[in-house]
């Protein structure tokens, strides 16, 4: 028998104070929850984002940051979920090599696998790909995506991928993507961002003219419906879709 489940990503702005983000979560379930950009001991009233989503939505969960030399992090990625934990684990795709700037962090893909039912599992990975400036594609990006695509590669059944891809839906990145998985939608003319004023290196943007958030899923998973949700909270808008597992 077919389970259906619901699946929100969202960017949530490290900036954005961690309770409305709950409140939005709490206020808009899903059963499955990629989050990016969570902290821990950076400028939240919550020294520890992911632990709090966690707490206050009562979900199992597996976060990875970006470790900062105070023993802070930031920009973490995390995925909550009502349902068992099988399996967990992390890679890096992109790790500082003394350049500086956006494209000289680390940047990891998440992986839990979930125990949905007696009968069915499903893997859900989730990413925070670099910022190249105004999105294009460089060198950098190009190895990162690659690390990526090979992550992918073997992850055929069952499976669900979302991620603040830092990249266009035209993008060399999505093109190695959807080799691999389906996309579940909406359509790449809905945009997730910018919803706040961002300026960066002569960059300015004020507008929601770009689409930088996905969700993609194995061939197998029945993608039902999907949809970009409206808040005020966090620059980026959350994607939601729901999908049939069989």
């Amino acid at each position: 028998m077919s389970q259906t489940i619901s699946i929100l990503q969202w960017n949530i702005w490290y900036k954005e104070d961690i309770r409305n983000i709950a409140a939005f979560l709490k206020a808009h379930p899903a059963d499955i929850i990629c989050l990016q950009e969570l902290t821990n001991g950076y400028q939240q009233n919550e020294p520890d984002t992911v632990e709090y989503i966690a707490r206050t939505l009562g979900y199992r969960h597996y976060g990875q940051g970006m470790p900062l030399p105070d023993g802070s992090w930031l920009q973490a990625n995390a995925i909550f979920a009502r349902f068992p934990i099988v399996d967990k684990c992390f890679h890096y795709i992109n790790e500082p090599v003394g350049t500086n700037g956006f494209d000289d962090e680390y940047r990891s893909y998440i992986e839990m696998t979930l125990q949905i039912d007696d009968t069915h599992q499903l893997t859900v990975g989730t990413t925070h790909m670099s910022y190249t400036d105004r999105f294009v594609n460089t060198p950098r990006k190009e190895q990162e995506a690659d690390k990526l695509a090979a992550i992918l590669k073997s992850k055929q059944h069952n499976f669900i991928f979302t991620g603040d891809l830092n990249v266009t839906p035209d993008s060399p990145t999505l093109q190695k993507v959807q080799k691999l998985l389906q996309h579940a939608g909406p359509d790449f003319s809905q945009k997730t961002w910018t919803t706040k004023p961002f300026s960066y290196n002569g960059f300015e943007e004020t507008e929601l003219n770009w689409r930088l958030d996905y969700i993609f899923a194995s061939t197998d998973v029945n993608v039902l419906r999907s949809e970009i949700l409206q808040t005020e909270y966090s620059d980026h808008l959350p994607v939601w879709a729901e999908v049939e597992v069989i």
